[in-house]
This record gives structure tokens, sequence and C-alpha cells, in this order.
């Protein structure tokens, strides 16, 4: 096998069923690796969506837009009111603040099931796109190339549609 990109219409892909031996198979393979490229690039922003949803259903208050992040026990049991780097104004608002622990419920459960359902498909898509490369094809080379940028290209107005509230 050879270690260097090459220009050939002689390639396998993946499985020996896959084997190019012709210009017109090249093409074909060329446009179904770019599709593939395309979909992986689209899937994270359904990733993106979906993780955002899964975090606007996590279990808890309706205060709980305001409230800290999660706190261990022992952080939840600290006297604000024994620290000197605590003003008393500054006490009393943060001991008001609700820290609460509800049971997921099966929205949530459900979404999370999704959200990592995708990223296994993410992860298997990518290491098959990874393997593809190297075959060292250079055409082959170019569809993950080029489908990458026609993915991100056509998916991220759909990722800055909806502002999230947390970073990838």
């Amino acid at each position: 096998m050879q270690m260097h990109f090459v220009f050939s219409d002689n390639v396998t892909l993946l499985f020996d069923f896959w084997t190019v031996q012709t210009l017109t198979g090249l093409m074909l393979s060329f446009v179904v690796v770019l599709l593939l490229t395309v979909l992986y690039e689209v899937s994270k922003v359904w990733k993106s969506n979906l993780l955002n949803r899964v975090l606007q259903t996590l279990p808890g208050t309706p205060d709980s837009a305001v409230s800290p992040p999660l706190l261990s026990d022992t952080e939840a049991n600290f006297d604000v009111t024994s620290d000197p780097l605590f003003p008393g104004d500054l006490s009393e608002t943060v001991r008001s603040l609700p820290v609460t622990h509800a049971p997921p419920t099966y929205q949530w459960w459900l979404l999370h099931s999704s959200v990592a359902l995708l990223h296994t498909g993410q992860v298997f898509l990518g290491y098959m796109l990874m393997l593809c490369v190297m075959s060292y094809n250079a055409a082959i080379f170019l569809a993950v190339l080029l489908g990458s940028a026609l993915g991100y290209y056509l998916a991220f107005p759909l990722l800055a549609k909806h502002p999230k509230p947390h970073c990838l």
C-alpha cells in the first residue's frame, strides 16, 4: 500500500466490495463520500440543537434559570454568614437561591439518549471518513475537504438562528 497521495481511478474504500476501477466509479465514490461528509457536518448542528433542548429540559425548578451551578453537598451546606468574604446583603441573596435536585423527566431521558445516539453516529461516520482519506486517493481526500466545507456552509446558518446557552 502506498503511503502518499495518488491520482488514480483504482481504489478500494472501506470494504472489499467498494473497489473502484473506472473513472465513472471514482466520480460516483467522490459524490458518495462528499455527501457523507456533508451529513457529518449537518449532524454537528443537529447535535447542538438537540443538546440545547436537553439543557432546556434539565430537571429543576422554574427558578433554575437564576440559580447558581449545581453545588456539591459540602458546598450546599456552607454557611455564607460565617465567611468574612461575603458581605451581609450578599449572604442573604445566596441563601435565598434555590438548590433543588429533581428527578429527570421522561422527556429529558429521551433527549439525552438521542444525543448519545447521535454522538455515536458522528464518531462512526467520522472514523469512516478518516479511513476513506487513509486510502490516499487524492480525489477522495478532496471529496472529504469539499464536503466538509459545503456541509459547514449549509449547516452553519441553521446553528446561528438559535442562540445557544452553551459552548461546544
